[in-house]
């Protein structure tokens, strides 16, 4: 699965050699907000608790405009402590992490 622009460039290309612009144009118009909604959702749920309802609103739009591969990859990073992300770490170190809020 492709990651980069590169790789999806090169796998793009159909077998007349001619470059299929759909997936590049969709990579670079949706990879930044992709990340954005990811980057927010781990803020919300940061400062208000996991299972705060509006939350889900972030949640919601990174899951249906990023690549899975993507999701697993932020995910992953979390869990090991390395997601390179200055702005969410600012966040972090600015408020103190809250407690999972309870389902009614």
């Amino acid at each position: 699965v492709c990651e980069t622009l590169k790789c999806l460039m090169a796998r793009s290309r159909s077998s007349s050699g001619v470059l299929n612009t759909i997936p590049v144009i969709l990579l670079l118009t949706k990879g930044p907000k992709c990340q954005q909604y990811f980057i927010d959702f781990q803020k919300c749920i940061w400062k208000k608790g996991e299972g705060y309802k509006p939350c889900d609103w972030f949640r919601h739009h990174y899951e249906h405009i990023c690549p899975q591969p993507w999701i697993e990859k932020w995910n992953d990073q979390l869990d090991r402590g390395v997601f390179p992300s200055k702005q969410l770490l600012k966040w972090q170190n600015k408020y103190p992490k809250a407690a999972a809020v309870e389902e009614e």
